[in-house]
């Protein structure tokens, strides 16, 4: 028997339900190894999947079978694993038409697979208008910018850095609007890095807040932790506190962030005295004076607003 599985909701993302697809052409060997009563085609049921969830069972076609579980991160991933150990080897999703036969054509079934993964609100117009640009095109050479709309698809990651107890959690805090970091007034609290899905101003971002480094905090492992997220970041936020009388970068950070990635200086505190260094912008958690500014300065530098008002085709899928 041959057999294969893929995801066909984002896997790390959590929603009522998450998607498996299993594909084969001999299914009572796939029920037999699910150990759960054969699905004809056009039919759905409720059945328990491997022990791991109850989940809806679906069939809209002989070639494939749906796997509906709740849409947990870690059931989705325990029941593809488990699907993979029974043989059914882990393939990627099905072609957009396979997914989505209601579709007019393969540019409105490519667009209906981005929306379903996309998790930046700015995205969905966007993507709705595609198939028209893509119908009505005459250049198959003019396209909008993809290195920036991609980052309606997957979110860019943004690393804060700066000293320890300058108040970096506490801005992630008021940024996501609720309490996601730990926040005391001990240096070095956050000992590693937090990492949190922010909508900013309708850009989902991942948000990366580090461990402090200076020399109240013993480096090292603290290096070890910040370096790969460094490394890939899209944005790198520059905490300063309002009485740091030096702005500039630890060298030890300063050498690992790109020549090519936009630095943002933040000065932090602004409810207790305006920076004695010069920044980009200033706000307040206590307060949150500055914190909408904020998120809309980030968004306009990871999404240029020239690049999201191009009328010309998105390239947003991958082959």
């Amino acid at each position: 028997m041959h057999a294969t599985h893929s995801i066909e909701t984002p896997l790390n993302a959590v929603g009522a339900v998450s998607i498996l697809r299993i594909v084969s052409s001999d299914f009572d060997t796939v029920f037999q190894a699910l150990n759960v009563k054969p699905v004809k085609n056009r039919q759905i049921r409720l059945a328990s999947v491997l022990g791991l969830d109850d989940a809806l069972l679906a069939r809209f076609d002989d070639a494939s079978l749906l796997i509906m579980p709740h849409g947990g991160i870690g059931i989705t991933r325990a029941i593809s694993h488990a699907l993979t150990g029974l043989g059914f080897e882990r393939s990627e999703p099905s072609d957009p038409l396979v997914l989505y036969p209601e579709a007019q054509d393969i540019h409105e079934a490519r667009m209906l697979v981005a929306l379903s993964t996309s998790t930046s609100p700015m995205a969905v117009d966007l993507l709705l208008d595609q198939p028209r640009r893509w119908r009505e095109s005459n250049d198959p050479d003019a396209l909008a910018d993809a290195s920036v709309l991609n980052r309606l698809l997957v979110p860019p990651l943004i690393v804060a850095i700066g000293r320890a107890n300058i108040g970096k959690s506490s801005l992630v805090n008021a940024l996501a609007g609720t309490s996601i970091a730990m926040v005391s007034g001990i240096a070095g609290t956050t000992r590693d890095h937090v990492g949190v899905l922010l909508n900013l101003g309708g850009l989902a971002v991942r948000w990366i807040d580090t461990p402090g480094i200076d020399e109240q905090v013993t480096v090292g492992d603290e290096l070890a932790i910040v370096e790969p997220v460094i490394q890939a970041a899209d944005l790198i936020v520059h905490a300063i506190g309002h009485q740091d009388a030096d702005g500039d970068l630890d060298p030890r950070l300063a050498h690992l962030i790109s020549p090519t990635t936009p630095i943002l200086r933040l000065g932090v505190r602004s409810d207790l005295g305006q920076s004695l260094v010069e920044t980009d912008l200033s706000c307040s958690a206590m307060t949150s004076a500055g914190i909408e500014s904020l998120a809309t300065a980030i968004n306009h530098r990871l999404i240029d607003p020239a690049a999201l008002n191009d009328p010309l085709p998105w390239r947003y899928w991958d082959s």
